[in-house]
């Protein structure tokens, strides 16, 4: 099986261009071209074409790099999912990164999603980012308190402007994508090197400091 990005390029919604000194990839439905090489494209371009596949929403209705209200100088949100094919109503915002980064990148751009998708900019229902297989969404409905970044977690974003599942993964499912299932070799290695990164990136000194104390 390819990945979404193939079957988007293959389908049209996704386009290389090779025209200029460096390769594009061109989103066709909304008339926009970005540098293919940086990173950070790939994971745009692969989610832009899994909210179509996966999540069920109009080509049409995903902004892509949407100029943030009330920011000066202007600032971007990488994705953002409309209501409408106007694209005047935001429904999602979401932002993406490079696969591999930090906790501390990772929550800096949650940072960043929520304030872009909160009721004073985007007034999105949800907001989430993306970095490879590394991904958190929220419900941005105002109940929750402006700095709550835990009680209004959902397991995924919903489909089709629906309501978030109550899980992500399920066993039996009639869909492949959401049904509990082997991992690769490559996505196992991944998995753990994440975790080391987050055990001693952040906490190794920390992690260490009883084990000296205890020894006195």
């Amino acid at each position: 099986m390819g990945t979404y990005t193939e079957k988007a390029l293959a389908e049209g919604h996704l386009r290389h261009d090779k025209t200029g000194k460096t390769e594009k990839i061109v989103y066709d439905a909304v008339n926009h071209a970005e540098r293919w090489s940086d990173p950070e494209e790939k994971v745009r371009a692969e989610f832009f074409a899994e909210l179509i596949y996966k999540y069920g929403y109009s080509p049409q209705r995903i902004g892509v790099e949407v100029t943030v209200p009330d920011r000066s100088p202007n600032d971007f949100a990488d994705l953002v999912i409309f209501h409408d094919d106007e694209r005047k109503k935001p429904f999602a915002v979401i932002e993406c990164k490079k696969d591999g980064i930090s906790d501390a990148e990772f929550n800096q751009a949650v940072e960043q999603a929520w304030g872009n998708g909160n009721a004073h900019k985007f007034r999105a229902a949800y907001v989430g980012v993306v970095a490879g297989g590394t991904r958190k969404f929220l419900d941005a409905d105002d109940k929750y308190g402006a700095l709550e970044r835990d009680k209004n977690v959902v397991a995924d974003l919903p489909m089709e402007y629906g309501k978030p599942p109550e899980y992500k993964y399920r066993k039996g499912v009639s869909k492949d994508w959401q049904d509990i299932r082997p991992v690769s070799k490559g996505e196992l290695i991944a998995a753990i090197k994440k975790c080391h990164q987050s055990l001693w990136g952040g906490g190794g000194s920390r992690l260490r400091r009883p084990l000296a104390s205890s020894a006195k």
